[in-house]
């Protein structure tokens, strides 16, 4: 009976090893499937297709940049494109106050910056669909961004803004086959830097909205923002009280202070000067506005504190095939009845029956005859507005003979500039609009001023 017990037990063990051992020998295959079929799935990921981002323009940035890779946008699908796009830079140091109906100025300075695209959608399927306005999405680093909706804050910079408040607000709206809507989009961001950031993914319900266009437009805008337009206008960027030009910008006023014993004694102040204007401007004279406001408002008394608001816009219109001519118009027209004599003798004098004055308009063709804009030089108020165009790698300013010209796979830059400081009746007012041409090589040919300098 224990020889039987022995063998019994001899047999159970047996077979409980060879079962382990079996065991053993499935786990190790199966993990052996599992890491193959890992290591297909990661060949089919990386072969799949994606958007690549550039790197940011910040070369010292050690930040990552994120995984954009997202599907390309299948057939049926909305066909998205970016037309045009507007940076806008407010800042202003006014609050509304339940005690007056009028804003009240404060020392601190609110900022508010927008990227705002302007978007061709149109519908590829053979159903309508749907589009909504909340798909669309901002994204950049672990930041996603939707649509606002400023409402009047634009107006209030009419001079600067005029032309993005006549823009179409897009909107929800049924997409019917082969049917296209145009119109903006507005996106509050950080910094008026942002606009740079080249890890921007304008994406719809998750997939990104690509650009080739697009992305070389922002080489082209960096160009159009660095350039010292000195050397086109031949006129130095800024303009002092008694039209005197300058390279110097408007200067703060400092403070010189004397410290004993702990103790602040203000020697004397440098009022510096705020009457000064822009002829024309560019990133620099833009943030020379910026920083004397800055320096300037802390210094003065709560009880005389003055207006400092600045408005900035840049809109680019990327990849265009553009035809440029002049042409005149009246810009006024004065008749007059009648025939002035002379007092003394009876004499005729003159006899003026109309008078009209001419000016020069700037029109912008693009290839399909939609014209971009048209704007106005006034050739005889060359300190206002005028027009210089690049030849044989000189600038010349403009000249009522200028001939058409062709320029393909251009970029448009337009900048918009306003700022005001000081208070009413002793207030320094400059406005700025410029535009700007860039051929496909980044050379600005064709660069247009117009500045109004005030002092109310």
């Amino acid at each position: 009976m224990k020889k039987l017990s022995v063998i019994c037990l001899l047999v159970v063990g047996i077979i409980l090893i060879s079962g382990c051992i079996d065991g053993e020998k499935t786990n190790s295959k199966t993990s052996n499937i599992s890491q193959s079929s890992i290591n297909e799935t990661l060949k089919e990921t990386s072969a799949s297709p994606s958007i690549s981002i550039p790197s940011p323009l910040d070369n010292n940035s050690s930040a990552l940049v994120p995984d954009l890779s997202q599907p390309e946008l299948m057939p049926g699908e909305f066909d998205i494109n970016i037309t045009s796009y507007y940076f806008v830079y407010l800042r202003d140091n006014e609050v509304i106050s339940k005690k007056s109906k009028y804003p009240i100025q404060t020392f601190d300075l609110v900022e508010k910056n927008y990227v705002i695209y302007h978007l061709s959608i149109k519908n590829n399927d053979t159903n309508a669909l749907n589009f909504s306005i909340t798909k669309l999405q901002l994204h950049t680093g672990n930041q996603v961004f939707n649509p606002v909706y400023p409402g009047t804050i634009l107006k209030s910079h009419e001079w600067v803004f005029s032309e993005i408040e006549n823009e179409i607000r897009l909107n929800d709206t049924l997409l019917h086959p082969d049917q296209t809507l145009e119109g903006i989009v507005i996106f509050q961001v950080d910094n008026y830097t942002t606009l740079f950031d080249r890890s921007f993914s304008l994406r719809y319900n998750t997939t990104p909205i690509p650009s080739t266009s697009y992305e070389k437009s922002l080489e082209a805008l960096i160009v159009a923002e660095q350039f010292d337009y000195s050397i086109a206008f031949d006129m130095p960027p800024y303009a002092n009280w008694g039209s005197d030009y300058s390279y110097h910008p408007p200067e703060p006023e400092v403070s010189y202070v004397w410290t004993i014993w702990g103790r602040d004694y203000v020697l004397y102040t440098d009022y510096g000067n705020s009457n000064v204007w822009a002829n024309w401007v560019n990133r620099s004279v833009f943030e020379s506005y910026k920083k004397h406001d800055e320096m300037s408002l802390p210094k003065q008394k709560p009880e005389n504190i003055p207006f400092a608001k600045i408005a900035y816009a840049v809109k680019v219109i990327p990849e265009q095939d553009l035809t440029v001519t002049n042409q005149y118009h009246i810009i006024s027209e004065k008749k007059y009845k009648g025939t002035e004599r002379s007092v003394d003798t009876g004499e005729e004098l003159f006899n003026i029956s109309e008078q009209k004055y001419k000016g020069t308009q700037l029109s912008v063709v693009d290839d399909t005859g939609e014209e971009l804009f048209n704007k106005s030089i006034d050739s005889s108020r060359d300190d206002y507005a005028g027009l210089a165009i690049l030849d044989n790698q000189t600038y010349r300013l403009f000249s009522e003979n200028m001939p058409q010209m062709l320029i393909p796979h251009a970029t448009i830059v337009h900048f918009s500039f306003y700022s005001t400081y000081g208070w009413p009746m002793s207030a320094r007012l400059t406005f700025n609009n410029q535009d700007i041409i860039l051929d496909e090589e980044y050379n600005i040919i064709l660069a247009r001023y117009d500045n109004t300098k005030m002092i109310s």
